[in-house]
């Protein structure tokens, strides 16, 4: 999948999954998506805990900023997964 707008960068998504995950600082195994990107090469793991949302980059990604993994997770998303940013609850 090769996807991109004005807002977020180029992407071209290789998988993605559901894997589960430890964190050191809990005694539980959480759920969590993975997406393996080709362009930029490496991968993007989210975690969401206590209300909010956690990146992890892996490869050529570790070390990149919560921003920039924010912005490269929200560009892998198909077109019309891509979250609002005022999300209506109820």
């Amino acid at each position: 999948m090769d996807t991109g707008t004005p807002d977020f960068p180029q992407v071209e998504v290789r998988s993605r999954e559901r894997i589960h995950i430890r964190t050191r600082e809990g005694g539980v195994t959480l759920s969590a998506w993975r997406v393996e990107l080709s362009v930029p090469r490496g991968s993007i793991v989210l975690v969401e805990i206590a209300g909010r949302s956690v990146y992890r980059g892996e490869g050529a990604l570790l070390g990149a900023t919560q921003e920039r993994l924010s912005d490269l997770w929200r560009a892998s998303l198909p077109p019309d997964e891509v979250p609002a940013d005022n999300p209506q609850l109820g």
